[in-house]
Parts: C-alpha cells; sequence; structure tokens
C-alpha cells in the first residue's frame, strides 16, 4: 500500500509538472490528484519536492529510454526518428494533459540549488542522444555529424512539445520530423 501510494505521487507528479511545469507544482497538488494526504509526503520523499522530482525523471526515463533504445537499435536512422516522434505525439494527444515533457519540466524549474535535478535530466537526455547517435554511427554518419544530429533530435522533440503546446497543435512535431528526415538523407 506504502509503495502504491508513492508511485502514486510519482505518477500524478509527472502529469503536474509535464501540465504545469515543475516550479509551478505544488506538493498540495500532488497529493490531492494522488488521493493521499499531506502526512505522507514526506515519509515518502524526505528530501522534499527535489527527491520526488528525481523520481519523475527516472519514471519518464525507465518508460521513453528503453523504447528509444529498442527503436535505435533496430531501425534505420530515419525510421528510428519517425517512431520518436511518432510516439511523442501520441503520448502528447493521450490523457487530457497538455503537451510537455515532465524532465524538460524539471530541468527549466530547478533553482540554483538543485543541480542534482540538472544532472538528471542532462544525463538522460544524453543518454537519449547516444541511442540515437549510434544508430546514425551504424549507418554510416560520422561521429562528429552524428553527434550533431542526436542533439538537433532531441532539441527538436523539446522545442516541438512547446510550440505545440502554444499553437494547440501537433504540427510541430510533424514539421521537425520532415526537416529531420530532410537533414538525415542529405
Amino acid at each position: 500500500m506504502a509503495r502504491d501510494t508513492r508511485m502514486r505521487m510519482i505518477r500524478q507528479a509527472a502529469l503536474l509538472f509535464r501540465a504545469r511545469g515543475y516550479a509551478a507544482t505544488g506538493f498540495r497538488e500532488i497529493v490531492e490528484q494522488a488521493g493521499t494526504h499531506r502526512g505522507v509526503i514526506y515519509h515518502h520523499f524526505p528530501r522534499g519536492k527535489a527527491e520526488l522530482a528525481e523520481e519523475v525523471v527516472r519514471l519518464v526515463d525507465g518508460a521513453a529510454g528503453p523504447a528509444i533504445e529498442a527503436v535505435c537499435a533496430n531501425q534505420d536512422p530515419v525510421s528510428a526518428m519517425r517512431a520518436i516522434l511518432a510516439a511523442a505525439k501520441m503520448v502528447m494527444t493521450g490523457g487530457g494533459y497538455p503537451a510537455g515533457c515532465p524532465i524538460a519540466a524539471v530541468a527549466l524549474g530547478a533553482g540554483p540549488e538543485d543541480a542534482e535535478l540538472v544532472t538528471a535530466a542532462r544525463d538522460v537526455f544524453r543518454r537519449w542522444q547516444g541511442f540515437f547517435r549510434e544508430c546514425l554511427q551504424r549507418n554510416g554518419i560520422p561521429e562528429p555529424d552524428a553527434t550533431n544530429l542526436a542533439t538537433l533530435l532531441i532539441a527538436g522533440l523539446e522545442g516541438a512539445l512547446v510550440l505545440c503546446r502554444t499553437e494547440d497543435s501537433t504540427e510541430p512535431l510533424d514539421r521537425v520530423a520532415d526537416g529531420l528526415e530532410r537533414a538525415l538523407r542529405t
């Protein structure tokens, strides 16, 4: 039961960070959405909101990371890129929550005292870039170009999610996919 409560809090925090941002989300909203009470917060997260955010980063990476790794290991670069962006589009349009990435929300909302959160987000984004970079290199793209294109994929994905939110449309993801495909085919 306690493990269940903790996981509900992490999942609800991920959804709220995605919708509102890390800095704008308080424990009150998290426990309300998780269907629990404030008294359990520091039992499950003795280091407070930063510890909860670290768990959110782990949860999202645990869901998205293996999928990104698998498509990058088993597909050509264009197909892998399209699959990654299509999955983001599917996640973005499901669940009734506004577009956004909880990991980006944590990175952007972390203050100077939260360096470990920025490091956790950076490590996840670097790992995801690494999967795509390896896919590119296996397919004959030299290392410097592969690194740049892998960075472009993750930056394009994250930036497209921001644009999707501001435009209330999934078109930015489609435009990023089209632009990246042209870059990859050049």
